[in-house]
């Protein structure tokens, strides 16, 4: 096989991946690599939901949020993004991990996991912690980035999600010359510890 069948072969695995919510290894190779930065600069999910929610973001420093609902979303969210390992995390063995939204505009807003899951809280608009998930957790440059995402949530029955993270976008365009500004071409979820065994 020769180099450009290997890119080929590589960009495949690094869209496989991205598609699956993340690898267990690195992305290899230069398409590979590209193809997961690529995927951090979206997020498109779409899912079910209870109750009403809606929530627009500029970046973690303007949050706006409004109702309260659970909801279960699907789609492309990222290398950071939950993987729904739920029981593994310690979320409900039956229903798992389940999503839940909250907020009152320009009060408090806070997305993300009953369990330990990945969960966004913003006090007021612009004072906002994020906690991972400790396979997920990105190293300091990663964490910045994802202070920076742009988008809308809603949740009405139907449950979605549209963002654009700039600062990963100039990653990605960076990372056509081979440079990575965020050091995540090397990034990888934690392994999770095996749960402790049960004595009847």
């Amino acid at each position: 096989m020769g180099i450009a069948g290997r890119r080929v072969r590589w960009a495949a695995v690094g869209v496989v991946c991205a598609l699956g919510a993340g690898c267990a290894q690195p992305p290899r190779g230069y398409l590979g690599r590209r193809a997961a930065d690529f995927g951090d600069c979206f997020r498109l999910t779409i899912g079910y939901g209870l109750m009403t929610y809606t929530r627009v973001k500029f970046t973690d420093w303007a949050v706006a949020g409004m109702g309260i609902a659970a909801r279960e979303r699907w789609g492309w969210r990222g290398r950071y993004g939950d993987r729904g390992w739920e029981k593994a995390r310690g979320g409900d063995i039956y229903i798992g991990d389940v999503g839940y939204e909250a907020g009152l505009p320009f009060i408090v807003n806070e997305e993300g996991s009953d369990g330990a899951g990945n969960r966004v809280t913003t006090l007021g608009p612009s004072i906002t912690t994020r906690r991972f998930a400790r396979d997920l957790e990105p190293n300091w440059p990663g964490k910045l980035a994802e202070r920076f995402w742009i988008g809308i949530a809603a949740t009405a029955a139907l449950s979605a999600e549209v963002a654009l993270n700039p600062v990963e976008l100039v990653d990605f365009i960076i990372g056509l010359t081979g440079i990575d500004i965020l050091g995540d071409d090397t990034w990888a979820p934690k392994p999770l510890e095996p749960e402790p065994a049960v004595t009847p």
